[in-house]
Protein backbone atom coordinates (compact mmCIF):
# COMPACT_ATOMS: atom_id res chain seq x y z
CA UNK A 1 0.00 0.00 0.00
CA UNK A 2 2.62 2.83 -1.01
CA UNK A 3 -0.32 5.24 -1.87
CA UNK A 4 -1.64 4.95 1.70
CA UNK A 5 1.38 5.40 3.57
CA UNK A 6 2.73 8.48 1.29
CA UNK A 7 -0.36 9.64 2.11
CA UNK A 8 -0.21 9.01 6.10
CA UNK A 9 3.33 10.90 5.79
CA UNK A 10 1.59 14.10 3.61
CA UNK A 11 1.01 17.19 5.12
CA UNK A 12 -2.41 16.88 3.44
CA UNK A 13 -3.07 13.46 5.04
CA UNK A 14 -1.89 14.60 8.36
CA UNK A 15 -4.18 17.83 8.28
CA UNK A 16 -7.08 15.97 6.58
CA UNK A 17 -7.32 13.64 9.95
CA UNK A 18 -7.14 15.97 12.72
CA UNK A 19 -10.06 17.59 10.67
CA UNK A 20 -11.77 13.81 10.37
CA UNK A 21 -11.55 13.60 13.71
CA UNK A 22 -13.19 16.39 14.90
CA UNK A 23 -15.81 16.28 12.18
CA UNK A 24 -16.44 12.21 13.71
CA UNK A 25 -17.10 13.89 16.40
CA UNK A 26 -19.02 16.44 15.06
CA UNK A 27 -21.00 13.79 12.87
CA UNK A 28 -22.19 11.74 15.81
CA UNK A 29 -23.72 14.58 17.83
CA UNK A 30 -25.96 15.69 14.50
CA UNK A 31 -27.14 12.27 14.06
CA UNK A 32 -30.85 11.31 14.36
CA UNK A 33 -31.51 10.37 18.34
CA UNK A 34 -32.45 6.52 16.77
CA UNK A 35 -35.57 6.54 19.75
CA UNK A 36 -35.55 3.15 19.06
CA UNK A 37 -35.10 2.52 15.57
CA UNK A 38 -33.39 0.19 13.75
CA UNK A 39 -31.73 1.09 10.16
CA UNK A 40 -31.13 3.91 7.56
CA UNK A 41 -32.84 6.52 9.79
CA UNK A 42 -31.21 6.05 12.65
CA UNK A 43 -27.92 5.79 10.91
CA UNK A 44 -28.16 9.36 9.47
CA UNK A 45 -29.19 8.45 5.59
CA UNK A 46 -32.25 9.99 3.88
CA UNK A 47 -32.14 7.39 0.51
CA UNK A 48 -30.91 3.87 -0.22
CA UNK A 49 -28.85 3.34 -3.09
CA UNK A 50 -29.26 0.67 -5.83
CA UNK A 51 -26.51 -1.07 -5.37
CA UNK A 52 -24.26 -1.19 -7.91
CA UNK A 53 -20.70 -3.45 -7.31
CA UNK A 54 -21.89 -7.16 -7.34
CA UNK A 55 -19.61 -9.51 -5.90
CA UNK A 56 -19.74 -13.15 -6.36
CA UNK A 57 -21.93 -15.44 -3.86
CA UNK A 58 -19.48 -18.10 -3.72
CA UNK A 59 -16.85 -16.24 -2.70
CA UNK A 60 -19.11 -14.78 0.01
CA UNK A 61 -19.71 -18.24 1.46
CA UNK A 62 -15.84 -18.91 1.50
CA UNK A 63 -15.26 -15.67 3.94
CA UNK A 64 -17.94 -16.83 5.52
CA UNK A 65 -16.31 -20.00 6.41
CA UNK A 66 -12.78 -17.84 6.78
CA UNK A 67 -11.23 -18.64 3.73
CA UNK A 68 -10.68 -14.88 2.04
CA UNK A 69 -8.37 -14.74 -1.16
CA UNK A 70 -7.79 -11.53 -3.08
CA UNK A 71 -5.05 -10.23 -5.30
CA UNK A 72 -3.70 -14.09 -5.47
CA UNK A 73 -3.36 -14.41 -1.60
CA UNK A 74 -5.42 -16.41 0.62
CA UNK A 75 -6.11 -14.95 4.06
CA UNK A 76 -7.48 -17.38 6.86
CA UNK A 77 -9.45 -15.32 9.38
CA UNK A 78 -10.62 -17.61 12.54
CA UNK A 79 -14.79 -17.96 13.24
CA UNK A 80 -15.78 -14.65 15.06
CA UNK A 81 -12.43 -13.19 14.33
CA UNK A 82 -11.99 -10.51 11.67
CA UNK A 83 -8.82 -9.08 9.30
CA UNK A 84 -7.74 -6.33 11.32
CA UNK A 85 -6.55 -8.60 14.47
CA UNK A 86 -4.25 -9.97 11.55
CA UNK A 87 -0.92 -9.23 9.31
CA UNK A 88 -2.14 -9.21 5.11
CA UNK A 89 0.38 -11.00 3.53
CA UNK A 90 0.99 -8.67 0.74
CA UNK A 91 0.49 -5.09 0.36
CA UNK A 92 -2.01 -5.63 -2.62
CA UNK A 93 -4.10 -7.62 -0.36
CA UNK A 94 -4.09 -5.32 2.20
CA UNK A 95 -5.14 -2.98 0.14
CA UNK A 96 -7.78 -4.54 -1.17
CA UNK A 97 -9.25 -5.24 2.98
CA UNK A 98 -9.15 -1.91 3.50
CA UNK A 99 -10.84 -0.95 0.47
CA UNK A 100 -13.83 -3.75 1.89
CA UNK A 101 -13.39 -5.83 -1.33
CA UNK A 102 -14.75 -8.18 -0.03
CA UNK A 103 -18.70 -6.64 0.93
CA UNK A 104 -19.50 -7.20 -2.36
CA UNK A 105 -19.51 -10.72 -2.17
CA UNK A 106 -20.96 -11.21 1.08
CA UNK A 107 -23.95 -9.06 0.30
CA UNK A 108 -24.40 -11.19 -3.20
CA UNK A 109 -24.16 -14.04 -1.03
CA UNK A 110 -27.08 -12.13 1.20
CA UNK A 111 -27.20 -14.96 4.38
CA UNK A 112 -28.04 -14.36 7.62
CA UNK A 113 -24.66 -15.28 8.50
CA UNK A 114 -22.74 -13.30 5.57
CA UNK A 115 -24.54 -10.43 7.19
CA UNK A 116 -23.49 -11.45 10.36
CA UNK A 117 -19.61 -11.17 8.76
CA UNK A 118 -20.07 -8.06 7.29
CA UNK A 119 -21.77 -6.41 9.93
CA UNK A 120 -18.72 -7.66 12.78
CA UNK A 121 -16.05 -6.63 10.13
CA UNK A 122 -17.33 -3.05 9.28
CA UNK A 123 -17.97 -2.66 12.85
CA UNK A 124 -14.44 -4.29 13.66
CA UNK A 125 -12.87 -1.32 10.92
CA UNK A 126 -14.48 1.50 12.23
CA UNK A 127 -13.01 0.53 15.79
CA UNK A 128 -9.34 0.33 14.45
CA UNK A 129 -9.55 3.16 11.91
CA UNK A 130 -12.15 5.03 11.81
CA UNK A 131 -10.95 7.94 13.68
CA UNK A 132 -8.77 7.99 10.78
CA UNK A 133 -5.83 6.95 12.29
CA UNK A 134 -3.73 4.13 10.79
CA UNK A 135 -3.81 2.09 7.33
CA UNK A 136 -6.70 2.02 4.73
CA UNK A 137 -7.28 6.40 4.09
CA UNK A 138 -5.05 7.05 0.87
CA UNK A 139 -8.76 8.85 -1.18
CA UNK A 140 -8.78 6.18 -3.42
CA UNK A 141 -8.95 3.33 -0.93
CA UNK A 142 -11.49 5.69 1.54
CA UNK A 143 -13.56 5.96 -1.85
CA UNK A 144 -13.79 2.45 -2.88
CA UNK A 145 -14.82 1.73 0.36
CA UNK A 146 -17.51 4.50 1.45
CA UNK A 147 -18.72 3.58 -2.67
CA UNK A 148 -19.28 -0.15 -1.03
CA UNK A 149 -20.67 1.24 2.09
CA UNK A 150 -23.16 3.40 0.32
CA UNK A 151 -24.18 0.41 -2.14
CA UNK A 152 -24.57 -2.04 0.88
CA UNK A 153 -25.93 -0.18 3.65
CA UNK A 154 -29.24 -1.70 4.13
CA UNK A 155 -27.60 -5.10 4.07
CA UNK A 156 -25.12 -3.90 6.88
CA UNK A 157 -27.38 -2.30 9.02
CA UNK A 158 -30.55 -4.42 8.65
CA UNK A 159 -31.19 -5.14 12.44
CA UNK A 160 -28.67 -3.39 13.98
CA UNK A 161 -29.35 -1.23 17.80
CA UNK A 162 -29.41 2.54 16.95
CA UNK A 163 -25.45 3.10 18.76
CA UNK A 164 -24.00 0.66 15.99
CA UNK A 165 -25.87 2.23 13.15
CA UNK A 166 -25.21 5.88 14.82
CA UNK A 167 -21.38 4.76 14.61
CA UNK A 168 -21.40 3.75 11.29
CA UNK A 169 -23.68 7.07 10.00
CA UNK A 170 -20.70 9.42 11.99
CA UNK A 171 -17.93 6.85 9.90
CA UNK A 172 -19.48 7.63 6.58
CA UNK A 173 -19.46 11.48 7.49
CA UNK A 174 -15.98 11.23 8.09
CA UNK A 175 -15.21 9.74 4.42
CA UNK A 176 -17.63 12.42 2.71
CA UNK A 177 -15.31 15.18 4.48
CA UNK A 178 -11.80 13.27 3.50
CA UNK A 179 -13.12 13.41 0.13
CA UNK A 180 -14.73 16.46 -0.32
CA UNK A 181 -11.52 18.05 0.54
CA UNK A 182 -9.07 15.85 -0.94
CA UNK A 183 -10.22 14.15 -4.40
CA UNK A 184 -7.72 15.75 -6.23
CA UNK A 185 -5.19 14.46 -4.27
CA UNK A 186 -6.12 10.63 -5.90
CA UNK A 187 -4.07 9.70 -8.60
CA UNK A 188 -5.87 11.10 -11.98
CA UNK A 189 -7.78 8.59 -13.76
CA UNK A 190 -9.61 5.66 -12.17
CA UNK A 191 -8.82 6.27 -8.77
CA UNK A 192 -9.99 10.11 -9.11
CA UNK A 193 -13.23 9.15 -10.40
CA UNK A 194 -13.81 6.85 -7.79
CA UNK A 195 -13.15 9.37 -5.13
CA UNK A 196 -16.16 11.96 -7.45
CA UNK A 197 -18.45 8.90 -7.07
CA UNK A 198 -18.06 8.13 -3.71
CA UNK A 199 -18.33 11.54 -2.53
CA UNK A 200 -21.66 12.18 -5.03
CA UNK A 201 -23.51 8.97 -3.45
CA UNK A 202 -22.68 9.95 -0.49
CA UNK A 203 -24.44 13.49 -1.16
CA UNK A 204 -27.06 11.64 -2.79
CA UNK A 205 -27.85 9.13 0.15
CA UNK A 206 -26.46 11.28 3.89
CA UNK A 207 -29.04 13.22 5.39
CA UNK A 208 -27.46 16.32 6.07
CA UNK A 209 -24.29 16.07 3.16
CA UNK A 210 -27.00 17.38 -0.05
CA UNK A 211 -24.67 20.22 -1.04
CA UNK A 212 -21.92 17.03 -1.83
CA UNK A 213 -24.13 16.42 -5.06
CA UNK A 214 -23.07 19.80 -6.55
CA UNK A 215 -19.28 19.86 -5.49
CA UNK A 216 -19.33 16.14 -6.59
CA UNK A 217 -20.77 16.82 -10.43
CA UNK A 218 -18.60 20.05 -10.85
CA UNK A 219 -15.78 18.07 -10.35
CA UNK A 220 -16.78 15.35 -12.29
CA UNK A 221 -17.04 17.23 -14.93
CA UNK A 222 -13.96 18.91 -14.76
CA UNK A 223 -12.13 15.42 -14.87
CA UNK A 224 -14.44 14.35 -17.49
CA UNK A 225 -13.25 17.23 -19.81
CA UNK A 226 -9.74 16.79 -18.75
CA UNK A 227 -9.00 13.17 -18.52
CA UNK A 228 -11.07 11.65 -21.22
CA UNK A 229 -10.30 12.37 -24.94
CA UNK A 230 -12.15 12.93 -27.69
CA UNK A 231 -12.13 9.48 -29.02
CA UNK A 232 -13.12 8.14 -25.31
CA UNK A 233 -10.20 7.03 -24.18
CA UNK A 234 -7.76 7.76 -21.08
CA UNK A 235 -3.91 8.40 -21.50
CA UNK A 236 -2.99 4.93 -19.35
CA UNK A 237 -4.44 3.00 -22.81
CA UNK A 238 -5.48 0.69 -20.09
CA UNK A 239 -9.00 -0.92 -21.57
CA UNK A 240 -9.96 -2.53 -18.35
CA UNK A 241 -9.56 0.79 -16.77
CA UNK A 242 -11.68 3.11 -19.21
CA UNK A 243 -14.15 0.12 -18.09
CA UNK A 244 -13.67 0.61 -14.63
CA UNK A 245 -14.07 4.20 -15.28
CA UNK A 246 -16.89 3.91 -17.52
CA UNK A 247 -19.01 2.02 -14.80
CA UNK A 248 -18.19 4.35 -12.34
CA UNK A 249 -19.72 7.16 -14.30
CA UNK A 250 -22.91 5.12 -15.51
CA UNK A 251 -23.01 4.30 -11.92
CA UNK A 252 -23.26 7.77 -10.61
CA UNK A 253 -25.50 8.87 -13.90
CA UNK A 254 -28.31 6.36 -12.78
CA UNK A 255 -27.76 7.35 -9.21
CA UNK A 256 -28.76 10.89 -10.06
CA UNK A 257 -31.70 9.98 -12.16
CA UNK A 258 -33.26 7.86 -9.40
CA UNK A 259 -32.96 10.40 -6.97
CA UNK A 260 -34.85 13.25 -9.55
CA UNK A 261 -31.47 14.65 -10.71
CA UNK A 262 -29.93 14.97 -14.26
CA UNK A 263 -26.18 13.93 -14.90
CA UNK A 264 -24.35 16.75 -16.41
CA UNK A 265 -23.87 17.49 -20.03
CA UNK A 266 -20.16 16.89 -19.57
CA UNK A 267 -21.10 13.76 -17.95
CA UNK A 268 -23.50 12.28 -20.31
CA UNK A 269 -20.65 13.68 -23.43
CA UNK A 270 -18.06 11.57 -21.62
CA UNK A 271 -20.09 8.06 -21.64
CA UNK A 272 -21.09 8.71 -25.48
CA UNK A 273 -17.58 9.18 -26.40
CA UNK A 274 -16.77 6.00 -24.15
CA UNK A 275 -19.11 3.39 -24.79
CA UNK A 276 -18.41 2.76 -28.58
CA UNK A 277 -14.50 2.27 -27.74
CA UNK A 278 -15.33 0.25 -24.74
CA UNK A 279 -17.67 -2.12 -27.60
CA UNK A 280 -14.24 -1.89 -29.85
CA UNK A 281 -11.73 -2.98 -27.16
CA UNK A 282 -14.33 -5.86 -26.73
CA UNK A 283 -13.39 -9.42 -28.33
CA UNK A 284 -16.10 -11.87 -28.92
CA UNK A 285 -15.99 -14.05 -26.20
CA UNK A 286 -17.45 -10.42 -24.06
CA UNK A 287 -13.56 -10.05 -22.98
CA UNK A 288 -11.47 -7.03 -23.18
CA UNK A 289 -8.23 -6.86 -24.98
CA UNK A 290 -5.33 -7.31 -21.84
CA UNK A 291 -3.28 -4.97 -22.61
CA UNK A 292 -1.36 -2.30 -20.67
CA UNK A 293 -1.76 -3.54 -17.18
CA UNK A 294 -5.29 -4.28 -18.06
CA UNK A 295 -7.33 -7.91 -17.65
CA UNK A 296 -10.35 -9.35 -19.57
CA UNK A 297 -12.58 -7.42 -16.97
CA UNK A 298 -15.26 -8.65 -14.67
CA UNK A 299 -18.04 -11.05 -16.22
CA UNK A 300 -21.35 -8.59 -17.78
CA UNK A 301 -19.71 -5.38 -16.35
CA UNK A 302 -19.34 -3.80 -19.53
CA UNK A 303 -23.45 -4.48 -20.28
CA UNK A 304 -24.44 -4.03 -17.05
CA UNK A 305 -22.49 0.07 -16.96
CA UNK A 306 -24.09 0.29 -20.51
CA UNK A 307 -27.86 -0.58 -19.18
CA UNK A 308 -26.67 2.27 -16.17
CA UNK A 309 -25.54 4.37 -18.85
CA UNK A 310 -28.72 4.28 -20.92
CA UNK A 311 -26.88 3.50 -23.67
CA UNK A 312 -26.99 1.33 -26.97
CA UNK A 313 -23.39 2.19 -28.33
CA UNK A 314 -21.79 0.01 -31.37
CA UNK A 315 -18.45 -0.02 -31.86
CA UNK A 316 -16.32 2.31 -32.67
CA UNK A 317 -15.04 1.71 -36.55
CA UNK A 318 -11.78 0.36 -36.95
CA UNK A 319 -11.12 0.46 -33.19
CA UNK A 320 -10.21 3.49 -29.96
CA UNK A 321 -7.40 4.50 -27.40
CA UNK A 322 -4.77 3.23 -29.90
CA UNK A 323 -5.93 -0.13 -30.65
CA UNK A 324 -7.37 -1.33 -34.24
CA UNK A 325 -9.96 -3.63 -34.08
CA UNK A 326 -10.83 -6.50 -37.01
CA UNK A 327 -14.04 -8.37 -36.60
CA UNK A 328 -15.77 -10.74 -39.24
CA UNK A 329 -18.66 -12.68 -37.94
CA UNK A 330 -18.17 -14.56 -34.65
CA UNK A 331 -13.82 -13.40 -34.91
CA UNK A 332 -12.29 -10.34 -33.63
CA UNK A 333 -8.51 -9.45 -33.85
CA UNK A 334 -7.77 -6.19 -31.74
CA UNK A 335 -3.75 -5.17 -32.00
CA UNK A 336 -2.01 -2.41 -30.45
CA UNK A 337 -1.27 0.11 -32.91
CA UNK A 338 -0.09 3.33 -31.04
CA UNK A 339 2.74 4.09 -28.57
CA UNK A 340 3.10 2.46 -25.04
CA UNK A 341 1.84 5.30 -22.74
CA UNK A 342 4.65 6.13 -19.92
CA UNK A 343 4.12 3.11 -17.52
CA UNK A 344 2.79 1.11 -20.20
CA UNK A 345 3.82 -2.66 -21.68
CA UNK A 346 5.92 -3.36 -24.61
CA UNK A 347 3.56 -4.30 -26.84
CA UNK A 348 3.99 -2.26 -29.74
CA UNK A 349 1.50 -3.88 -32.89
CA UNK A 350 0.82 -7.15 -30.26
CA UNK A 351 -2.68 -8.44 -30.66
CA UNK A 352 -5.08 -10.75 -29.38
CA UNK A 353 -7.38 -13.38 -31.45
CA UNK A 354 -10.66 -14.42 -30.60
CA UNK A 355 -13.19 -17.17 -32.10
CA UNK A 356 -16.17 -17.07 -30.52
CA UNK A 357 -16.08 -17.62 -26.76
CA UNK A 358 -12.55 -19.42 -27.46
CA UNK A 359 -9.18 -17.21 -27.23
CA UNK A 360 -6.95 -18.23 -29.69
CA UNK A 361 -3.82 -15.69 -28.75
CA UNK A 362 -3.44 -13.32 -26.11
CA UNK A 363 -1.24 -11.61 -23.79
CA UNK A 364 -0.12 -12.30 -20.59
CA UNK A 365 -2.39 -9.21 -19.08
CA UNK A 366 -1.56 -7.68 -15.51
CA UNK A 367 0.19 -10.59 -14.20
CA UNK A 368 0.12 -8.10 -10.32
CA UNK A 369 -2.20 -10.84 -8.81
CA UNK A 370 1.01 -13.06 -8.86
CA UNK A 371 3.52 -10.51 -7.38
CA UNK A 372 5.77 -7.70 -8.49
CA UNK A 373 8.34 -10.03 -10.19
CA UNK A 374 5.20 -11.54 -12.34
CA UNK A 375 3.85 -7.57 -12.37
CA UNK A 376 7.25 -7.03 -14.09
CA UNK A 377 7.39 -10.07 -16.52
CA UNK A 378 4.18 -8.78 -18.17
CA UNK A 379 5.13 -5.54 -18.92
CA UNK A 380 8.15 -7.17 -21.53
CA UNK A 381 7.89 -7.84 -25.06
CA UNK A 382 7.90 -11.68 -24.60
CA UNK A 383 4.45 -11.31 -23.08
CA UNK A 384 2.27 -10.25 -26.08
CA UNK A 385 2.34 -11.69 -29.48
CA UNK A 386 4.24 -9.03 -31.21
CA UNK A 387 7.58 -9.05 -33.50
CA UNK A 388 10.76 -9.57 -31.38
CA UNK A 389 14.53 -8.69 -32.64
CA UNK A 390 17.04 -9.90 -30.68
CA UNK A 391 15.62 -9.01 -27.29
CA UNK A 392 14.95 -5.60 -27.73
CA UNK A 393 11.72 -4.61 -26.66
CA UNK A 394 9.42 -3.69 -29.21
CA UNK A 395 8.09 -0.46 -28.88
CA UNK A 396 11.97 0.62 -28.98
CA UNK A 397 11.87 -0.03 -33.07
Amino acid sequence: MAADRAWTRSRAGRTTRRRLRRTLAEAQAALPAGNGTRGLTGAGFRRALEPRSPGDAARGEDIVAGRLERAGVRLQVPPDATPWELSPPSPRLQAALHAHAWLDDLATAGTPEARATAQRWVAGWIAAFGTGEGAGWAPEIAADRLIRWMHHAPFLLAGLDADTTRRFGSAAGGHALLLAENWAAAPPGRARFAALTALLLAGLALAGREGLVTAAQAGLAQQCDQLIDAEGGLASRNPEELLEVFALLAGAAAALREAGLAPGAAHTAALERMAPTLRALRHADGGLARFHGGGAGRDGALDLALADAELRARPRLGGGMGFVRLAARRTTVIADAAPPPPEGHASTLAFEVTSARRPLIVSWGPGARFGQSWQRAGRATEAHATLGLDGAASSRL
